[in-house]
């Protein structure tokens, strides 16, 4: 099954055709706006890049295999059910243990608008039977649409047809950002690169031309031109 995942993930990373240094990440409102409002509506997507997957039936580490594209954080469109018939609660079981949420709720809006077309909800995973499952460093962010009618359909369990999931590992997150923090250092550098090529930094006694310095200099010379004048003039 999981040769059968990543011959199907290889597959579909070569049939997008991505240009070399490609990263797909998509802002919150991108991804409701673009993606899951366009799912919803059945119309075609900008690309092919997240996979449909119904990802309340696995373990969070099952799943990047699963995935269409990515490698530290991965997206998926899934379904979601009702934790009871005649609610509006999601399931949150999933796989072995369950999905809690954590903080509030966050509005998603488009630019230059006030009304949200989505909600994004942090959830974090928890391995074992609830309540007392054991905390994990598995995250997610769900994304579903604002204002959607989730009355009950009689003999279906079916909350919504597709929400939208960011899934990454907080281990993983750190070591992006640490790689993003040493990237930024070294173009730092790089643009050093000419200055310690010329020397200019390594010869004892010479600094860098500030501009400040620039104008001083012009000052001095100024009056001391202006002084010479006068004396002549005398």
């Amino acid at each position: 099954m999981r040769m059968v995942m990543a011959r199907r993930r290889r597959d579909a990373e070569a049939e997008l055709n991505l240009p070399p240094g490609f990263r797909f990440h998509p802002t919150d409102e991108e991804l409701v706006v673009h993606y899951l409002c366009r799912k919803t509506a059945g119309l075609r997507l900008p690309v092919h890049i997240i996979a449909e997957v119904d990802l309340y039936k696995h373990d969070p580490w099952d799943l990047p295999e699963m995935a269409l594209f990515g490698h530290k954080e991965w997206y998926f469109f899934t379904p979601r059910d009702r934790k009871h018939p005649n609610g509006t609660r999601p399931n949150r079981a999933a796989g072995g243990g369950y999905w809690k949420a954590t903080g509030a709720d966050k509005p998603v809006a488009p630019p230059g608008s006030s009304r949200a077309v989505g909600i994004k909800k942090a959830l974090v995973f928890y391995h074992g039977k609830a309540p007392k499952g054991a905390k994990t460093d598995w995250i997610m962010h769900e994304y579903r649409l604002a204002d959607v009618d989730r009355s009950t359909n009689k003999g279906s369990l079916r909350l919504d047809d597709w929400v939208l999931c960011h899934l990454y590992h907080k281990k993983n997150i750190c070591e992006k950002m640490q790689q993003e923090k040493e990237a930024a250092a070294a173009s730092s550098r790089k643009d050093m690169d000419p200055l310690l090529e010329s020397g200019v930094l390594l010869q004892p006694g010479i600094h860098p031309f500030h501009p400040s310095q620039g104008l001083k200099e012009e000052s001095d010379w100024l009056m001391e031109f202006e002084s010479k004048w006068l004396s002549e003039q005398s």
